[in-house]
């Protein structure tokens, strides 16, 4: 949301998330502060209600508000309140996050036919981190501590506010944070609000061999999958955006264009297939029975 101030805008995002992690509000904050960032904000907001089923204790409460005071101080993200309580209707904690930013009056750019579509960092990263934590029992029995290690290893990788600034810097533009559904609803979604079509290669999609791994684990698809960290951007000059990504440090890909009709194509090989309206988030296809307290 946002609505016009006389120096600008005011700008708004919301996210609610789900799960038996302790970190969940972690990833809501990293969720909301990467979608302000995407539209250029710099001093973020960041408000929390957190609710855990009856039967669930304070002290899930208490790790919840913990983890996510540390980040936003870590973050440098304002935390205006806190608010906590328990639900009869939730099987497990659910916490919503609300950020506010102001912006500066900016001309928006919109995207063209034949310009080029990017993908910052991997699709599925967040979505990996979420099932590792909420299934980390079954996975040790199947993957060894140094592969778990180095899964919670990406885990910093959920906030990309300081990538967001550079990619900009570099001149790319119509920023958008790969959320709810995975990378696959994000280009729908963008394909549609901007009125244009898609051509795109699915092996040119970045995938961590890890999320691969942890998604042949449960059967999950990780192209319908969160990636809160990840996202995507819309570039004129692709080889000097792609090198200055590199010299940043930024792993990027370039995985299609825009085209002048409303087809979105994603090629597999000789394979061709069109994106479909986005579908659930694979993540919440792990959660079944309720555990412990």
């Amino acid at each position: 949301m946002r609505f016009e101030t006389k120096d600008g805008h005011i700008i708004s995002e919301q996210t609610v998330i789900c799960g038996y992690s302790k970190q969940i509000g972690v990833y809501g904050v990293a969720a909301v502060a990467n979608a302000l960032a995407a539209e250029g904000a710099e001093h973020i907001g960041i408000s929390v209600q957190i609710q855990i089923p009856d039967y669930g204790y304070q002290s899930r409460i208490h790790g919840l508000e913990k983890s996510i005071r540390k980040i936003c101080k870590e973050k440098d993200l304002e935390l205006l309140e806190v608010k906590s309580g328990k639900s009869p209707v939730l099987r497990f904690a659910q916490v919503v996050v609300n950020g506010v930013a102001a912006v500066a009056e900016t001309k928006t750019r919109k995207p063209e036919a034949g310009q080029a579509v990017v993908l910052l960092k991997w699709a599925g990263m967040e979505g990996m981190l979420r099932v590792t934590e909420e299934k980390e029992e079954q996975l040790k029995e199947r993957f060894s501590p140094a592969f778990l290690a180095q899964i919670k290893s990406y885990a910093p990788q959920v906030f990309s506010i300081k990538e967001m600034r550079k990619a900009r810097e570099a001149g790319a533009f119509g920023l958008r944070q790969i959320g709810e559904g995975g990378i696959l609803a994000e280009l729908y979604r963008m394909a549609k609000e901007e009125g244009l079509g898609l051509d795109l290669e699915l092996q040119n999609i970045s995938l961590l061999q890890e999320t691969v791994e942890v998604c042949e684990q449960f059967h999950l698809n990780p192209y319908q999958m969160t990636s809160t960290g990840s996202f995507l951007a819309v570039v004129s000059d692709q080889s000097a955006f792609l090198r200055q990504m590199e010299e940043a440090g930024i792993p990027v890909s370039m995985i299609g264009y825009f085209t002048d009709n409303n087809d979105k194509i994603i090629r597999n090989g000789e394979e061709i297939r069109y994106i479909d309206r986005p579908a659930p988030d694979a993540v919440y296809g792990i959660f079944s029975e309720p555990k412990e307290k």
